[in-house]
């Protein structure tokens, strides 16, 4: 049966020409819910997970070249996917394309390496300043583009260059203060085209035992505080000016709400939860209930850090 998209992508021939490329591994109509931290979401038209920088290089110019529709994912840990899923070509950069090196007191990254590994691997070499990652789900390619942070430090404390394929699908790179960071913001929001390569992360020296009591004591804090066991994003919300979402969620009585097979977690309110088989529709209904009830009583409106990704029918939030 020939697969052909709504907008006419050719998911057969894309499918052969694609796994021509050696060391990319492909699938047709790949369930994305298997790889989502919120476990929801229908299927990619095509999944792609390349292996190297010259295997993604080729990948970006075939993809470019014929113009298909192409989304690239990392560790998927703050997207959701739209329950008719993603057309053209997704790509995945994570696992496979997550090496780590150490030069001195530098790691250089690979966009798809998990941010509690680059963690680890630093403690490994004595090296500081990348703890606060030590419990995000992310990987280091979506942690630069949204400047991840937790436990009062953030990449924009440690990322000093970042290396990406351009829009022309050349390699370029960002120094120090051209990522522009912000809160949740980096300079690849406005670069839509950009596909983050590898990111150099400069750090300190320090005694191992030091390193490993901090990230100890954020686990424990995570894990006292957040529902670990539960399928969901990270927090929902970003942090509005002068507040916090999770006390602005409980203060309107969301704290624990359900609705369906999703709701807002019992434990930590800003954290948003599917409880087993929810649909997307229904996770992105307990936003919009969220962002009612919040605005409702503290004239305060959420905005999501969650990432939507797929073939919706319009942009729920812009409602």
């Amino acid at each position: 049966m020939l697969h052909t998209s709504d907008k006419g992508f050719p998911q057969d021939d894309a499918f052969d020409i694609i796994k021509s490329i050696d060391g990319i591994e492909v699938t047709l109509d790949a369930p994305l819910s298997e790889w989502t931290r919120f476990h929801a979401g229908g299927a990619a038209d095509l999944l792609a997970l390349p292996s190297s920088k010259e295997n993604l290089l080729e990948l970006m110019y075939l993809i470019r070249r014929r113009s298909w529709p192409m989304t690239v994912l990392g560790h998927a840990s703050n997207v959701l996917v739209a329950d008719k899923g993603i057309r053209g070509v997704t790509v995945m950069l994570s696992p496979r394309l997550g090496r780590i090196r150490v030069e001195g007191e530098s790691l250089f990254c690979e966009a798809g390496a998990p941010l509690y590994e680059v963690a680890a691997f630093a403690a490994r070499y004595s090296l500081s300043g990348v703890e606060f990652a030590c419990g995000i789900p992310g990987s280091v390619g979506g942690a630069v583009f949204m400047n991840a942070g937790a436990f009062d430090g953030s990449m924009a404390d440690v990322v000093v260059q970042t290396t990406y394929i351009g829009e022309d699908g050349k390699l370029m790179a960002v120094h120090g203060n051209e990522h522009n960071f912000s809160y949740r913001h980096s300079c690849f929001a406005d670069k839509r085209e950009a596909v983050i390569l590898e990111t150099k992360l400069q750090l300190t020296r320090e005694p191992a035992v030091d390193i490993y009591g901090r990230m100890a004591d954020f686990a424990s804090r995570r894990y006292a505080t957040q529902p670990l066991s539960s399928y969901s994003a990270g927090s929902a919300f970003r942090r509005p000016a002068g507040y916090f979402a999770g006390k602005l969620i409980t203060d309107a009585g969301m704290k624990g709400y359900t609705r369906g097979r999703a709701g807002v977690s019992s434990k930590h309110a800003g954290f948003i939860v599917n409880h087993g088989g929810a649909s997307a529709q229904e996770i992105v209904q307990i936003f919009l209930d969220v962002r009612r009830a919040v605005f409702e009583r503290d004239s305060v409106r959420l905005e999501p850090e969650v990432r939507l990704i797929g073939e919706w029918d319009k942009n729920p939030f812009e409602t």
